[in-house]
């Protein structure tokens, strides 16, 4: 079976065990042969509307957003990234790094600043950050969205292109250890933008694919789901191995991800249809709402 996968443009840790399930051979010893598919746009939905894709990896907001904005039913596969506390282990980071001539000191110095963010499509670095200047009283009609993977925001942020990048590990340290700017997260009530946005456990990114295609080859994405939650164990059995894996697969710096990289995400091998991954699913549904995206509440059984 070929499983055709989302090559996601920027460096990710959530990404850690799909690189160890294909070094460690779980996708080959269940018949499954990964093939690497360049997108044609920031995000995969018209790659996967267009059945050029089977597997797209994303924040769980993006999944949600495919059917409730992009008219793409959607299908979770498997978790990828958590942050927060979970089952013994602990993992969380600053999202929001604004540079240091830039005041941020309360919610309104949001107003009237460039901010750096993925896409403007209800993903997390989109949708948190909205749902929480909401609640803040922020005038987010005076926000600045800046658009551009995360990979160019560190030298956006030094060219003074933007104020504030919204951005992920492990181009967070990479923009911290460069001197670029600071964290401010914090001034939004919370230590992180997930853990302010949806409390502990927060899911931060899965791998989904269309209702079509799950229903076309169930056997495939059960498969794929069980070869991902396997990879879990590997790579906590042998967390050198798997960065080295991801080091690897994405030409980036080895050392700086052995340095971050289980400080900043946490991994579980949830079932294709756990109720905890659905109570996760239901507190993004009320990010997006609170963010102005999602004008009503939805039954997150429709995923699953």
């Amino acid at each position: 079976m070929k499983l055709r996968i989302d090559a996601h443009p920027d460096p990710m840790m959530g990404l850690v065990p799909l690189f160890t399930a294909i070094d460690a051979g779980l996708f080959a010893k269940r018949g499954i042969e990964p093939v690497f598919v360049q997108r044609s746009a920031v995000q995969a939905i018209e790659d996967m509307r267009a059945d050029r894709m089977d597997l797209t990896f994303s924040g769980p907001t993006l999944t949600i957003m495919a059917r409730e904005r992009f008219g793409l039913p959607s299908r979770f596969v498997s978790a990828a990234a958590l942050r927060g506390t979970y089952a013994g282990r602990s993992a969380d980071f600053m999202n929001l790094i604004a540079r240091h001539d830039v005041v941020i000191e309360r919610p309104s110095d949001f107003e009237g600043k460039r901010l750096g963010a993925f896409a403007l499509d209800g993903g997390i670095t989109h949708s948190a950050p909205l749902h929480l200047f909401n609640q803040h009283g922020v005038d987010v009609s005076r926000v600045q969205w800046v658009p551009m993977p995360f990979h160019k925001m560190p030298d956006a942020l030094a060219a003074g292109e933007i104020d504030v990048a919204i951005c992920v590990e492990p181009l967070v340290t990479l923009m911290l250890r460069r001197g670029l700017g600071r964290a401010v997260d914090e001034v939004l009530g919370e230590g992180s933008l997930a853990m302010a946005s949806t409390g502990n456990p927060s899911l931060v990114s899965n791998w989904w694919t269309t209702q079509a295609a799950c229903a076309r080859n169930p056997e495939l994405f059960a498969a794929t789901a069980d070869a991902l939650a396997e990879a879990v164990g590997v790579v906590y059995a042998d967390p050198s191995a798997a960065l080295d894996a991801m080091a690897r697969h994405t030409s980036q710096d080895s050392a700086l991800l052995r340095e971050i990289g289980f400080k900043t995400t946490l991994f579980h091998p949830f079932g294709m249809d756990d109720p905890e991954v659905k109570a996760m699913y239901r507190g993004w549904v009320t990010v997006l709402r609170g963010a102005g995206l999602l004008d009503h509440d939805i039954d997150v059984e429709q995923f699953f």
